[in-house]
């Protein structure tokens, strides 16, 4: 069930606790907000809580009841009066009627005639939800088609001819945390200016236009305009980016890339930009930096994809995406151009085209996609680091698999190495990682479990096994033997035989 906010306005006290108390709100879909006293009391609360009904006397000291509803049908039109009268006054009710109220209902046994009021009036207002809702609804989907065909640079004809002298102007508005900002914009004419309006994550764009009407008083309307909108986003934090006013339909795209630019140049963290919400594209004086493909084909920052150095590979991105935020000769074109090369390098790292195809065309920001290519090249750092430790991986396991099967001949760490291309150094630190002990150590325990089986399945000599595990040396051999089992060979062979 719909519920529909409510006001009572009486200056009977038995009246207003009567209401409060005997009728169920809830179980009717009303909401009680507020209550008043007198026909002023009245007025000020219902300024303050904006209710959708207003149950009220008609006569009330200070101000009646029907001098309230004239002002509270002026100020929301929508709003829902019920009128009550202590007698009957035929005159009052028609007079009330006349100036929109729902219903007329006398106080006398009320409350049966005041429920089965309220029950229409909340089907009334429960249809007038759902048509506006479809009405809204329509109304967006027209709005961000219009808004679409102008972005592209199409023009729809629903926009009328133009006139001597047309104008047009794209605002941005960036906003630290989504709001609803977006209907009270859709929902009816706001602004001084003709707009279309469409909302994107964190973005409101607007297209203001004016055709048929001279630039000096469209300038004057657009910053009308744009302090009402600021007005709105009150206590929010918030980037606004106003493109050039433009002449022609088919320079909007240019206008709203002006306006995108300019909110990144905000965004940016500049210590110029910084302390700033509001700026027109004119009036931003951007520096001279232009892209330097070669950022990406010099291949230097390949290495801190190979050693896993994330942090600097992001740093060198950030800095990159800094200078293009605060230079207006790059743009988010270009951005997009080196993202792609960089992307390919990766492709290129790991000789394959596994990974999701990158989608940059949605970006109209720099700042969003440089958060989204951060997300990206973390991920694919990570798969180039996985693939290379894979790698390495696979090169160990070959090590502890040749030791395996070659235990028994006069192994050495420095010799392996070299028939693996290894240095000793990371040889040892690498085979102690993957198999959890030293080379030496895990010669030694690959040689002694060896002669452990030969002790308990064979008859061989001792100085037979120790010679067939690697060992020419008996007593060397019953030393380590006894080191690792806490026991001689013969000993062991007594104790483990069945």
């Amino acid at each position: 069930m719909n519920v529909f906010t409510l006001m009572i306005a009486d200056d009977e006290k038995i009246i207003r606790d009567g209401l409060q108390d005997s009728i169920d709100w809830g179980s009717l879909g009303f909401k009680l907000i507020a209550v008043a006293s007198d026909g002023e009391e009245a007025l000020e609360l219902f300024r303050e809580h904006k209710p959708q009904t207003v149950i009220m006397d008609i006569h009330m000291p200070a101000m009646n009841g029907l001098e309230v509803l004239v002002k509270l049908k002026n100020e929301q039109p929508d709003t829902e009066v019920i009128l009550l009268s202590g007698y009957d006054e035929f005159t009052y009710a028609q007079k009330g009627i006349k100036e929109g109220a729902f219903d007329y209902i006398i106080k006398l046994n009320m409350f049966p005639e005041l429920e089965e009021s309220l029950k229409k009036l909340h089907q009334a207002l429960s249809h007038r939800l759902e048509e506006t809702k479809q009405r809204n609804q329509l109304l967006l989907l027209k709005n961000d088609y219009m808004f679409q065909e102008y972005r592209s640079g199409r023009s729809p004809l629903e926009l009328g001819h133009a006139g001597d002298e047309d104008n047009y102007c794209v605002v941005s508005v960036w906003l630290s945390s989504p709001r609803a900002l977006y209907a009270d914009f859709c929902d009816r004419d706001t602004l001084p200016l003709k707009y279309l309006i469409k909302r994107d994550n964190h973005y409101i764009h607007f297209i203001f236009y004016r055709e048929g009407e001279e630039s000096q008083l469209f300038h004057k309307r657009l910053l009308d305009s744009i302090r009402i909108v600021e007005h709105h986003l009150d206590r929010t934090v918030y980037k606004i980016g106003i493109g050039n006013v433009k002449s022609f339909r088919s320079e909007i795209p240019l206008i709203y890339k002006e306006a995108m630019k300019t909110v990144d140049y905000l965004r940016s963290g500049d210590s110029e930009s910084a302390e700033r919400s509001v700026l027109f594209y004119k009036d931003w004086q951007g520096q001279e930096h232009s892209v330097n493909y070669n950022l990406v084909s010099d291949m230097h920052w390949v290495n801190w994809v190979y050693s896993g150095d994330n942090e600097s590979l992001i740093n060198w991105i950030r800095i990159i995406f800094a200078e293009a935020c605060v230079s207006k000769k790059i743009s988010v074109s270009d951005m997009k151009y080196l993202c792609i090369q960089i992307v390919a390098q990766f492709e290129k790292m790991t000789k394959e085209q596994e990974n999701e195809a990158i989608t940059l065309n949605e970006f109209d920001s720099l700042i969003d996609l440089e958060a989204y290519m951060i997300r990206v090249i973390e991920a694919r750092s990570a798969i180039v680091h996985r693939r290379i430790q894979q790698k390495k991986n696979e090169s160990i396991a070959a090590v502890k698999e040749y030791v395996d099967g070659m235990y028994m001949a006069n192994l050495s760490l420095e010799d392996v190495a070299k028939q693996f291309y290894f240095s000793p150094g990371y040889l040892s630190s690498k085979f102690k990682e993957y198999t959890g002990m030293t080379f030496s150590k895990y010669l030694i325990t690959k040689r002694i479990e060896t002669a452990c089986q030969l002790l308990v399945g064979t008859e061989m000599k001792i100085y037979e096994i120790a010679k067939e595990v690697g060992y020419s040396d008996e007593k060397h051999f019953s030393k380590l033997f006894t080191q690792s089992k806490h026991m001689g060979p013969r000993e062991y062979r007594k104790h483990n035989r069945l």
